[in-house]
């Protein structure tokens, strides 16, 4: 915030800001006749999105002042892009002007009132932009030449950066005369612990320096700006090969280390601090000179030099599959693609460049978008199963630094046969390989990151933990260095997993949903479990690494299946459940684990479950014992049977239900499996508890299990036993969690915040539970849509390393007692025995409202509840057709009306299959990834009188321009201008 002073005295307090699309139209009515003379007519959003950097000077109502928007060359017929450097070096007589640092720029302001908005403007940029050395103003398209035609008068139009700081800066070394200067600068800028733990620090540092150690402060004039310690101004280190900065891992990155190159800390090590180095001879200009090279796909190679040096190679080609990005991506978050030609999109397939030179990335990426004619620039990254599909890029974390996190587009399941010619292009429906995408463009090249060195541990790879790293890494300007994921099979996306089976689904994480977020390249995976926490120290173990240290822990692991522990009962004499006493709290099972026996938690187990299937058990007559109450027991079964095992072989065996928790919430879909398993001659075993594994004697291999039941005991002979029972909190997080000290009561206790009884570490998922204080022990994460936990647990996080986001407000003291409830729904799949697919999305609470058609006997049932409001809360899919669950999902939370009058029209019995109701074509929009923002825009025109012209007028108008506009994945709609007559 500054204060402007106009001649006539006049005061006003404005912001300089990075301009926004919405600044266009305030930007436009700034454009006076004078402007116009200078800069010719222009398009502001055209002007906006293709400037390198725009600046907007408002006030305190966000009243645009004054903007300017600065190229790296002239916008326009003055000269070819590409040419711009020998052009302008031949105006000026000199080869020490470089395009790195030339800009071209449109300026508008109001009158003599705010005469300085020019001065600020120039101020705000250059902390900014600290590679601009000049400012270059030049005419727009068709402006004569003559002006340019000599040096002197090119000379005139150059901005020296003086005129944004008038005073010239110089080094000088630190003596004792400067200390109350600096001492204040540091209680005015910093918080670092040895300046408030030692009055002398400051002072020290004149006493200790020599030939090997210095100090420097920076001058404007006689005025101090700041110190600066350990050789890192380059006049201090004009004869040494680096300059290197440590800064605590918890600190806010400095701009001065924007020009320093992190080193990453080694796995094995601690440290709480980051390493920076410098080397000297990275300063100087970068020249880029370009090859073309032909071979099938025409491609652009650049070369970097730096003082006759190559430094670095970026090769890149005509991104071929523009609409489909388009289409599948979230592209137009960060551009107007409509302002970007086809030929301005270009993908990256190469790059490499020395770390030394790693803070010139982004200039490299300008140059090449200037000398190549490009707007935009794609990275994509495959998933290892696709690894072949990389482009060679060294190093990764250079290009993610500049680009753009790019979120994968919900898609629409079309119904592409009865659509016939008005499908959408075949190109955008083809399934392509998944990736993830990075876009960086013009003005994201002057885009600055916030660089965040907190070193954040999230424990288990979750629906929980993925969504809150999924969060992080999709904030565009934050760059998290030290985000770690502890696992115990890695990470879930690093192989395919569609076809596996064995376990329900939550519809979360997909393979392809895995392998289209940017979470492999921005995170550390460790391999192992949790068996430690040291609070005070700050770290924890993981069983076959060692120390893993945190500034902030995740713990949400959830809940895991475990070997179930027999009971030991003597069988040798009847015994029934009733019988048993009561064990007052599960035992563990401490014996060794059979090498046929499956407990199925994540996808690496069932691959390997799967993968001894088939090579020990298919082909023989042994039988296969599946132990458990979930719905996983079932989806289990039902890939037994699709690997060729007859259901004579398959033995469902039921332990004795929790009270309260169905399997299936709908009656109708259980009785329909059960009858389905009857069909295939699966033998289902109703309250059996384990009792014994081969009598009691060595378990591996386990040949002989045996159950008591309501009556007689249950003996069993298998080949396999693979269990689903028993699930809870694992034993090593829990023992981690108890010896740590943190409150554990039945799950680990966290409060309304997700802190648990330490500030430092976090919990989220089925892993925990509310504090009694809150008296709500029936509601707990598990009641709710992990994935939306997770994303809620990000949320809290955010303000404690995002300088954009103000920290939450404390609560009032009424509320202070509330847990926090969550509007997505929770979902559920699989297939189910005898080829049915299964869906069911609903909340913890609803209304029973029903809308139900077909039968499950026909597989085609389809059942719908409305709350109170009439809005989608419950829906369940019973089908031997393959389920579009991404369109379903669209229903959830929509009102009857918006589907078609459904209510009204289903009671009039006009509704007979909802799979063909939802189907039909008006249906398509809905499904679209973009049509929750417009039904929030009809919302706000609806809220108005709609009795009114000028609102139907609005309301119309609003649904035109979203078919217009999302017109390539809805051609099925026709619009103004489209239709045609016989």
């Amino acid at each position: 915030m500054r204060t402007l002073t106009s001649a006539s005295g006049e005061e006003e307090t404005v912001t300089v800001r990075r301009s926004e699309s919405a600044d266009a139209e305030g930007i436009d009515k700034l454009i006076s006749p004078s402007t116009e003379a200078v800069f010719g007519r222009v398009n502001v959003i055209h002007l906006l999105e293709k400037a390198n950097l725009a600046v907007t000077l408002a006030n305190e109502k966000d009243e645009i002042l004054a903007h300017a928007s600065f190229f790296d060359h002239p916008v326009g017929d003055l000269v070819d892009p590409a040419n711009w450097q020998p052009f302008l070096q031949k105006l000026s007589n000199t080869h020490k002007c470089t395009v790195c640092i030339t800009f071209t720029f449109y300026f508008s302001h109001l009158s003599d009132a705010f005469i300085q908005s020019n001065l600020q403007v120039r101020q705000g940029l250059a902390g900014r932009v600290s590679i601009m050395r000049s400012c270059l103003r030049t005419p727009t398209a068709g402006r004569p030449q003559p002006r340019f035609k000599h040096s002197k008068e090119c000379e005139s139009y150059l901005i020296q950066c003086a005129t944004a700081t008038p005073a010239t800066l110089f080094f000088v070394y630190y003596r004792v005369e400067d200390h109350d200067d600096v001492l204040y600068i540091f209680k005015e800028q910093t918080k670092l612990p040895p300046l408030m733990e030692q009055p002398y620090f400051l002072a020290q540092l004149i006493e200790v320096q020599n030939e090997k150690h210095h100090s420097a402060v920076c001058e404007k004039s006689t005025e101090h700006i700041f110190s600066v310690k350990c050789l890192c101004c380059s006049f201090l280190c004009q004869e040494l090969d680096f300059c290197m900065i440590t800064a605590p891992t918890l600190s806010p990155e400095i701009p001065l280390l924007q020009s320093f190159l992190r080193v990453p800390p080694r796995a094995d090590r601690q440290l709480l601090h980051e390493l920076y180095i410098f080397k000297p001879s990275g300063l100087g200009s970068a020249f880029v000179h370009f090859l073309v090279f032909q071979g099938g796909v025409p491609l652009q190679a650049f070369v970097a030099q730096v003082n006759s040096q190559i430094v670095g190679i970026l090769i890149i080609r005509d991104e071929q599959d523009i609409e489909y990005i388009r289409a599948h991506y979230n592209i137009e978050n960060f551009i107007y693609f409509s302002h970007h030609r086809h030929e301005e999109h270009a993908q990256i397939r190469h790059f490499v460049l020395k770390p030394s030179f790693q803070h010139f990335t982004k200039h490299l990426f300008k140059e090449v978008l200037r000398l190549a004619h490009r707007s935009c620039l794609y990275h994509r990254i495959y998933p290892p199963y696709h690894s072949q599909e990389n482009s060679c890029v060294h190093h990764l974390h250079f290009v993610l630094n500049c680009a753009v996190p790019v979120r994968p587009r919900c898609q629409i399941i079309y119904p592409l046969e009865e659509l016939g010619i008005n499908a959408p292009a075949r190109r955008l429906t083809e399934e392509q390989a998944p990736f993830a995408l990075s876009l960086i463009s013009r003005k994201l090249t002057m885009e600055p990151k916030v660089t965040v060195n907190a070193r954040i541990v999230v424990v288990g790879a979750s629906d929980t933990g993925l969504s809150f790293l999924e969060v992080l890494c999709f904030c565009p300007h934050l760059r998290f260095n030290n985000l770690t994921l502890i696992s115990t099979h890695g990470f879930p996306g690093d192989y395919n997993h569609e076809d596996i089976g064995f376990l329900s689904t939550s519809h979360a994480y997909s393979s392809r949903d895995l392998a289209q977020l940017p979470l492999h390249s921005c995170i550390n995976v460790v391999t192992g479990k949790m068996v430690g926490i040291n609070r005070k120290a700050k770290h924890i173990l993981v069983s076959g690494f060692g120390k893993v240290p945190y500034d902030h822990l995740i713990l949400c692991t959830g809940l895991q299946y475990q070997v179930p522990c027999p009971t030991g009962v003597d069988l040798s004499q009847p015994v029934t459940n009733s019988q048993l006493q009561a064990q007052t709290s599960p035992r563990r099972y401490t014996g060794p684990v059979p090498s046929n026996l499956f407990t199925l938690n994540d996808l690496h187990d069932c691959l390997t479950a799967r993968l001894w299937l088939c090579a020990n058990f298919v082909e023989l007559d042994d039988n296969a014992v599946v132990y458990g109450n979930s719905i996983d027991v079932y989806t289990t079964v039902e890939t037994l049977l699709s690997l060729g095992v007859q259901g004579s072989r398959i033995h469902l065996v039921h332990p004795p239900p929790d009270p309260g928790v169905p399997c299936f919430s709908d009656s109708t879909v259980e009785k329909a499996v059960a009858a389905v398993m009857e069909k295939a001659e699966v033998k289902v075993h109703h309250n059996c508890l384990l009792a014994q594994m081969n009598n009691g004697e060595n378990p591996d291999p386990l040949t002989l299990v045996s159950f008591t039941t309501d009556a007689e005991p249950l003996h069993l002979q298998c080949g396999v036993f693979i269990n689903l029972s028993n699930k809870g909190v694992d034993y090593d997080a829990f023992k981690s969690i108890n010896k740590s000290f943190l409150v554990f009561d039945g799950r680990l206790v966290i409060n309304a915040t997700f802190h648990t009884s330490d500030s430092a570490i976090y919990g989220a998922g089925p892993l925990t539970k509310f504090s009694r204080c809150y008296h709500t022990d029936e509601w707990s994460h598990a009641n709710f849509n992990s994935k939306e936990v997770g994303q809620e647990l990000a949320a809290i996080l955010l303000p404690l390393f995002d300088p954009t986001l103000e920290p939450p407000a404390e609560p009032l003291p009424e509320l202070d007692r509330l847990v926090p409830l969550y509007k997505q729904a929770r979902i559920q799949g699989g297939k189910l025995p005898g080829g049915y697919n299964y869906l069911h999305v609903t909340k913890p609470c609803l209304q029973d409202r029903g809308i139900t058609t077909g039968r499950v006997e026909t597989g085609n049932y389809f059942c719908l509840h409305l709350d109170s409001n009439e809005l989608v809360e419950t829906l369940t899919c019973f089908s031997l057709k393959p389920l579009p669950v991404s369109n379903y999902l669209s229903l959830f939370g929509k009102h009857q009306q918006l589907l078609g009058q459904l209510l009204t029209r289903y009671h009039q019995g006009l509704i007979h299959d909802l799979y063909s109701f939802f189907r039909q074509r008006w249906c398509l929009a809905i499904y679209h990834d973009r049509f929750s923002d417009f039904e929030q825009e009809l919302l706000q025109i609806t809220s108005t009188n709609l009795k009114d012209a000028e609102s139907r007028a609005a309301l119309r108008s609003s649904a035109v321009k979203y078919l217009i506009y999302n017109r390539n994945l809805l051609p099925m709609f026709a619009c103004p201008g489209q239709l045609w007559h016989k």
